[in-house]
């Protein structure tokens, strides 16, 4: 392994530990010791990478987010597009306890990103990222013949991921009221309703 390649997997070590440690503590409570600990590694070695909380925590929401673009490019690409649509947006639903956690980051992170401009910047980026991806997808429908022409992609993106986020808000904000098949469920219904605007074909 190499000097850069060890110390990439140094960092992203670090980032699975904040991520655990936020989903258990919260941010507020969490250290930069509490996150060597489940490290397993020294306090130095944390601050050889990451000189602040904060740019720990900068780190930590830009792994939450190579993971969840990870997941979305593991999807299978195959017809219909309304099929490939919902499993593009399962990805990011908090469906199984590794994606809680990180949930609970990205909820620490939005918070915070409030009053950084630089955490604020990453956010906007990765949401931009998001809607020009699911805009794509909702391209390939209208292309199909699966969606109506007219419909504007674009607004309809943006829709569908503020919808994800609400969903996500809510089953982190009230667990048994939107669990795992209530938002499978909302998402079924939403992207039926999308599909089912204007002719097809």
């Amino acid at each position: 392994m190499t000097q850069h390649e060890d110390a990439d997997a140094r960092r992203t070590q670090i980032a699975v530990a904040l991520v655990s440690t936020v989903a258990e503590r919260g941010l507020g409570r969490a250290t930069l010791a509490d996150v060597a600990r489940t490290a397993g590694v020294s306090v130095g070695l944390v601050q050889r990478y990451f000189r602040s909380k904060d740019e720990l925590l900068r780190f930590g929401v830009e792994y939450v987010y190579q993971r969840a673009e990870e997941r979305v490019r593991q999807v299978p690409i195959t017809p219909p597009v309304r099929t490939i649509v919902v499993r593009l947006m399962e990805t990011f639903l908090p469906l199984d306890p590794e994606r809680r956690q990180e949930l609970k980051v990205w909820l620490a992170f939005i918070q915070a990103s409030l009053t950084d401009p630089e955490m604020a910047a990453t956010h906007r980026a990765a949401t931009a990222r998001m809607v020009d991806g699911v805009g794509e997808a909702l391209q390939a429908g209208q292309r199909a013949g699966e969606l109506a022409g007219e419909l504007d992609v674009a607004a309809e993106a943006a829709a569908l991921v503020a919808f994800m986020d609400g969903l996500c808000l809510h089953h982190a904000a009230t667990g048994t009221g939107f669990d795992a098949t209530s938002m499978r469920t909302a998402l079924e219904t939403y992207v039926d309703r999308l599909f089912g605007i204007g002719p097809v074909g």
